[in-house]
């Protein structure tokens, strides 16, 4: 059974100011209060949830799990102890051990909402939106007309790639407020991946009125049109790495088969000949896969990206030598010249788009003698230089990147032709370019 506690209860209101305490950021009056309530009550096992969340706001990961795994371990039947142990797996990555403590807060208090908004978070974080969505249909059972649930399952069946179920619950949302930016958007996301293309439009220009200028609504309208922009927006490119930090290794690699580090890291090591000591700048950094494959270097080691997440996630590694959240143009262009030994883009240019001024940039600030080694997706030469896929990534020609090379000063581009990733198990192909500055 589920552990109830009596709010008029003396040690239960204890607790209670304590929490507050912890929520105001008043840690120490918290802490303090909390070793006097665990020697008045050096038998209730509540004392080691608010170790935890005073560790937690103290931003002591290892405290806050280990503290709350006791906690559970002594009350299995707590149903907030698992939900914010579920929640604290989460934040470190452990996601299998996060989404079984959330399904136990879930069966301990059925029907209490707080227990399924964790799980749908813990779910999401976790990049599985099949489960979060069975755990929004639970809560959808017991809140029907709740928008918040009507939304949350809406941003998961189109994850989910579920269009037509998604439009309805978009719909939903707009006929109780038609004017909802975001319902207005991800309708038309729908409606143009259905091929409805003429009512995608529509929704877009209609969001486009609303917000005139916005160059994410500009960039969806244009791709419903059939256009190629030349870029994506950085606000679209940062969004989708920053819902992807938390498990982009194992999705990627793992699911997706993506080998483009590995390969960039042995083609590196090739011509390095075992010698360590050289500058390297990672555009597009991500998680830092370029980094675990290469390991340090004896130099500069910077890794760059859009998404804050996924620099947070590149730390861990303890490889670079700085990290820089920024776009990649602009940290090329106030880079010193002739500096880095090789530059790399691992599946950055795909979301660039037009490169035509990124890399001249990267020639600038290359060492004579340097690389610049990156991944595209390929087109073939009848489609054009360059393409926005149905994925939203853009494809490169073969021939394009070696004129461009070319004309950026560039003494050769070597192609070397590969499957980058998997795309519904079904291979994308692409190549990696290593383009040589003369020394």
């Amino acid at each position: 059974m589920v552990m109830q506690f009596d709010v008029a209860d003396p040690a239960t209101q204890r607790l209670q100011a304590i929490e507050a305490d912890i929520r105001a950021g008043r840690l120490a009056p918290a802490l303090a209060a909390l070793n006097a309530f665990k020697a008045a009550h050096p038998a209730d096992v509540r004392a080691g949830l608010f170790e935890g969340l005073i560790a937690r706001a103290s931003k002591d990961s290892a405290r806050e799990i280990a503290a709350l795994q006791r906690t559970t371990q002594l009350a299995p039947q707590w149903a907030r102890a698992q939900m914010e142990f579920a929640l604290a797996l989460s934040r470190e990555g452990r996601h299998a051990e996060a989404i079984a403590a959330a399904s136990s807060a879930v069966e301990l208090a059925p029907g209490e909402m707080p227990p399924l908004e964790a799980a749908v978070a813990v779910a999401t974080a976790a990049g599985n939106p099949q489960i979060a969505y069975g755990y929004l249909e639970k809560a959808s059972a017991f809140w029907p007309d709740n928008a918040a649930i009507c939304r949350q399952s809406a941003i998961a069946l189109t994850n989910l790639g579920r269009h037509a179920e998604a439009e309805a619950n978009w719909r939903k949302l707009l006929a109780a407020q038609p004017d909802d930016p975001m319902a207005i958007r991800n309708l038309g996301v729908c409606l143009a991946a259905m091929g409805r293309t003429e009512e995608a439009c529509a929704q877009f220009e209609k969001a486009l009125r609303d917000s005139p200028g916005d160059a994410t609504i500009q960039f969806y309208l244009a791709a419903a049109r059939g256009e190629t922009p030349a870029a994506q927006p950085k606000e679209v490119v940062q969004g989708i790495f920053d819902g992807y930090a938390s498990y982009f290794d194992r999705h990627l690699v793992g699911r997706l088969k993506y080998g483009v580090p590995r390969r960039i890291t042995e083609i590196i090591r090739t011509r390095q000949n075992g010698n360590v000591q050289m500058n390297v700048l990672d555009l597009g950094c991500g998680t830092g896969l370029i980094g675990v494959y290469l390991g340090r270097v004896a130099g500069a080691f910077v890794g760059v990206d859009l998404s804050g997440k996924m620099l947070e996630q590149a730390a861990r590694h303890k490889i670079y030598t700085a990290l820089r959240q920024a776009d990649l143009l602009d940290e090329l262009r106030r880079s010193p010249a002739d500096f880095f030994d090789y530059i790399v883009a691992a599946d950055v240019f795909i979301y660039v788009g037009d490169v035509s001024a990124v890399i001249p940039a990267c020639f600038r600030v290359l060492r004579p003698g340097g690389a610049l080694v990156f991944s595209c997706e390929s087109t073939n030469e009848a489609e054009g230089a360059l393409v926005l896929r149905p994925s939203k990534r853009y494809a490169h020609s073969q021939s394009s990147i070696e004129a461009l090379c070319q004309q950026s000063g560039f003494a050769r581009c070597d192609i070397q032709t590969m499957d980058v990733r998997l795309e519904n198990e079904i291979p994308i192909p692409g190549y990696i370019a290593v383009a040589e500055k003369a020394a």
